[in-house]
């Protein structure tokens, strides 16, 4: 519940301060003045209420926080209607002990309508949870981590407060014929303007809504922005400690963590191939395994997949065809070119907020036959976080030009100002248009695959599916998969590069394939527009 500040200052002859720090779910009791009742006590006392800090903006000007109302009302014990308050009160202990009382006091309610009994209207911080990995969230009217933390000095600053005037006696009973006068004051709307889009949120998390450990990432692939970012398990921001004592890392951003990669990564050592200068037509056959020296690799498909081309090889995911393939390639090449599309490469953000740089295999390692054949088809050393992938998904559509990832705009004093705080994009060409564009037609045939749970109904789209080995194990000696799914859509004029990780999977179409199909549609259709 979102946190207020009150500060009570007493003027007379002498002045008494009585400081009291209020939160939404407690209420300000009565004063006890018998101690001063030689002086004069018909002064006007204030109580100011801190309504809202600054928001946290969407890339157009929408508040990711603040969203909710929560309402305050300012009760006489002497006067108040206990029958229109009855059913209303949210603290029923305080409320009991405050109203046999004599003097005013604050108490929450759940509506903004008691009649004559004035109410005021403040806003919750968080109202739920929504890309809480990156918004963070707060404690002792301090950011502790993500963008409160970040920015902590300008979402501090108040954006909206109530001040309340009145006269007292020395009990703090309000004289009568003075009355009550409740003013506000709004500041500008300061805060902090991010790229994420609060649509594509909604629909990335609702998409991961059944989802226990695992990531979503959407991005805008001509200007960059990151318009959703989902990590499973969540927390509530308003009460992050319910998560402290959970195993399974609520606090982690899964979407800018490193994992094992497995077979998206055949579209870097697709594109290096094209690159260098290897036709597509480039032909294996596949009979069921390969052998490096002595190390032998197993094809998915007992007794092999026969003779393929690139786009047949893609579209079947055969490790055997990608590690022969890596072979005709020059260590250094493929190494540079997978480097280039930001493999091996952090994120930063703000403080507080970057992604982890994974491990691109180094020239030195992949020098080791097995390593660069496991390389080939992204297993061994090789990890790579859901961000990196998208950032390749994103190239790879938008015809080999790669868009630097974007988080964070900047501050922004008006809600106007939120869209024009955004930096140019930056870009670099990390690969040709020709070889980019057909690593997109390799993908659209692979999401059309037969039995492909990936195709969304409203739309068209190209993706690559993985399923990764993880070496560690559940208690029946299964092994704990990571599974993926990095797509585009439209098919025809791309705009958004998805990227979709689920650990403890069963397969990337299976298990990661229908929530690129639910963000895709709900994306194309508005759902989350109204």
């Amino acid at each position: 519940m979102y946190r207020m500040k009150i500060k009570i200052t007493i003027l007379a002859v002498i002045t008494a301060l009585v400081g009291v720090l209020l939160m939404l779910r407690i209420m300000l009791t009565g004063f006890s003045m018998e101690n001063y009742s030689s002086y004069d006590m018909s002064a006007p006392r204030e109580v100011e209420i801190i309504c809202s800090y600054g928001d946290i903006f969407d890339r157009n000007g929408i508040s990711l926080v603040n969203r909710a109302n929560s309402y305050i009302a300012v009760i006489d014990p002497e006067t108040a209607d206990t029958d229109v308050l009855s059913g209303h009160i949210i603290n029923r202990e305080k409320y009991d002990e405050c109203i046999t009382g004599d003097a005013l006091f604050l108490c929450e309610v759940n509506t903004s309508d008691l009649g004559d009994i004035p109410v005021i209207v403040t806003k919750e911080r968080y109202s739920g949870s929504m890309a809480e990995h990156i918004i963070g969230y707060t404690a002792d009217e301090k950011g502790v981590c993500g963008i409160e933390a970040a920015f902590d000095d300008i979402l501090r600053i108040p954006r909206s407060t109530v001040k309340l005037r009145y006269s007292a006696d020395a009990r703090g009973n309000m004289l009568e014929g003075d009355g009550l006068s409740i003013s506000e004051t709004s500041s500008y709307r300061t805060g902090v303007a991010t790229s994420l889009d609060i649509c594509i949120q909604r629909a990335a998390e609702e998409a991961m809504s059944e989802v226990k450990k695992g990531a979503a990432i959407v991005m805008d692939i001509k200007t960059g922005e990151i318009c959703a970012v989902v990590s499973k398990p969540g927390f509530d921001p308003a009460h992050p400690e319910l998560s402290l004592d959970s195993e399974d890392s609520p606090f982690i951003n899964r979407a800018f963590s490193a994992y094992s990669v497995g077979s998206v990564f055949k579209l870097v050592t697709a594109g290096a191939a094209l690159e260098y200068g290897i036709s597509d037509e480039y032909a294996y056959r596949c009979r069921g395994s390969i052998f490096i020296y002595e190390n032998k690799f197993k094809c998915h498909r007992f007794g092999g997949h026969g003779t393929l081309d690139m786009r047949s090889a893609m579209v079947e995911s055969c490790n055997p065809y990608f590690i022969s393939l890596g072979r005709d390639i020059p260590t250094e090449f493929l190494h540079s070119f997978a480097e280039g599309l930001g493999f091996g490469k952090a994120s930063f953000f703000c403080d507080g907020i970057s992604s982890s740089s994974g491990h691109l295999t180094t020239v030195k390692e992949l020098l080791i036959p097995a390593e660069k054949a496991n390389f080939s088809f992204g297993q061994g050393m090789l990890t790579a976080t859901p961000l990196q992938v998208t950032v390749m998904t994103a190239a790879i559509a938008n015809s080999g030009i790669c868009p630097e990832p974007v988080l964070i705009h900047g501050s922004t004093d008006i809600v106007h100002d939120a869209k024009a705080a955004a930096a140019q994009p930056s870009y670099r060409r990390v690969m040709k248009s020709s070889t980019a564009d057909k690593l997109k037609s390799f993908m659209i045939t692979t999401m059309y695959k037969e039995n492909s749970a990936a195709v969304p109904e409203f739309t068209t789209g190209g993706g690559k599916t993985s399923t990764a080995q993880t070496w560690q194990y559940f208690d029946n000696g299964e092994e704990k998969l990571n599974c993926w799914f990095t797509g585009f859509f439209p098919a025809d004029e791309p705009q958004y590069a998805v990227t979709v990780m689920i650990e403890e999977g069963v397969s990337g179409n299976l298990t990661c394939g229908p929530v690129f199909k639910d963000i895709a549609d709900s994306v194309t259709l508005g759902r989350y527009y109204k």
